[in-house]
């Protein structure tokens, strides 16, 4: 940083470290192109430049929203005379006339473009033999050090599944962690539920019998994205969690069966519930893909799938590759197994981690294990927060 003068605000609450200071600019085709301190080159459109203004005619000063409509722009906006501050800012000039604007260095440098696409952040893949226990983090210290939060949360994001220990019985606190991540994302078991044996069971949850490996909801358009499982209580024998990473399943049919790889991303199944009193219905493939092939979610439970109503050859293709799939899932060395123990509070992306568990004797002891389903933005979004308030140690 050049000078201890302020950097201008960003069209946003972040942090924006300067790593790198922009050392020459110039303006290529009407664009502002930066050349940084490190070497590297970057490219800015003016419609880019425009819509993200941190001017206070062009950005709401307590929203950081943009104010500005898109046919505001003329069709032929540049930029021109662009300089260096002495702040370490970028200042460009606009060709309808608006007033300069200043840039923040560490703002353009995280939202250039250097030539390739940016690289999203990969899950870490694994099998119950390389990691036979979740990521654990301790409850009480994750609860008031923004560190370790933050630890947990990175956890849950990149293995799919993590878990806080050591916290106390208590009534509602299983609810205050949830919250302070995002919403509650409610379901047809309620807010929230506790996993108890019922005389009329709605789901093969509410009994004491032993559950293969599945994700929760996929009768819903968009299956909850996680769960958290807080074990209040556990002196029964059995009933030790399953867990398996559906991504590192479905990576290695990807190699190693693509057949039944294709076959399960491209055949829709069909799932419902059997409730008495509700009737959810959606389809969707085993194995979600974004546009650029990267798998994205797992839909797989094989009580709640409805009969598939499709061609022999098409059902065949569509029960071998199932088959597949099932027979990895339960493989041991896929499986992450281990017992809930009081104090444990359990948090897995429902659309990844395909969680089961063993039978247990319900004669034999008390078990007491609340639940709670939210959604993925709201973890991406807690993790992006917590690293803003990290990040303010090292502002420039």
């Amino acid at each position: 940083m050049k000078t201890a003068e302020p950097y201008p605000i960003t069209p946003d609450f972040d942090v924006w470290p300067v790593e790198h200071l922009p050392e020459t600019v110039s303006v290529e085709d009407g664009a502002l192109c930066v050349n940084w301190s490190d070497g590297r080159k970057s490219l800015y459109h003016p419609f880019l430049l425009a819509e993200n203004d941190p001017s206070p005619e062009t950005l709401h000063v307590l929203s950081r929203e943009t104010t500005l409509s898109p046919l505001s722009l003329p069709d032929d906006l540049t930029v021109f005379a662009p300089a260096v501050l002495s702040t370490g800012a970028v200042q460009v000039h606009w060709s309808d006339g608006r007033p300069p604007t200043s840039f923040h260095a560490g703002w353009l440098r995280s939202h250039g473009w250097f030539g390739e696409d940016g690289k999203k952040q990969a899950p870490v893949l694994w099998t119950g033999q390389d990691q036979p226990e979740p990521p654990t983090i301790n409850g009480p210290d994750a609860l008031k050090n923004i560190q370790a939060w933050h630890d947990w949360l990175v956890s849950l994001r990149d293995y799919g599944v993590a878990r806080l220990e050591g916290l106390p019985d208590a009534d509602g606190l299983l609810k205050s962690v949830v919250e302070r991540i995002g919403a509650i994302r409610e379901s047809n078991f309620g807010r929230m539920y506790t996993l108890e044996i019922k005389d009329a069971p709605d789901s093969n949850a509410f009994t004491s019998d032993a559950l293969l490996q599945h994700i929760d909801m996929p009768t819903r358009e968009c299956p909850h994205g996680l769960q958290f499982l807080f074990c209040r209580a556990n002196s029964t024998s059995g009933g030790e969690g399953i867990y398996v990473d559906g991504y590192k399943i479905a990576e290695d049919l990807r190699v190693e069966e693509p057949e039944h790889f294709r076959a399960l991303c491209d055949i829709d199944w069909t799932y419902n519930n059997r409730s008495r009193t509700t009737s959810y219905k959606a389809s969707g493939p085993v194995i979600e893909r974004d546009r650029d092939g990267i798998v994205t979610g797992i839909r797989y439970n094989t009580w709640l799938r409805a009969p598939l109503v499709a061609s022999l050859d098409q059902q065949d293709r569509a029960y071998r590759s199932y088959r597949a799939f099932a027979a990895r899932a339960q493989q041991a060395r896929y499986q992450m197994t281990f017992a809930y123990r009081p104090g444990d509070l359990l948090a897995f992306d429902n659309r990844r981690a395909l969680h089961g568990r063993n039978g247990y004797d319900a004669a034999g002891g008390s078990r007491f294990i609340e639940g709670i389903y939210a959604d993925r933005d709201d973890l991406y979004s807690a993790v992006r927060a917590a690293e803003r308030i990290l990040k303010q140690e090292i502002k420039p």
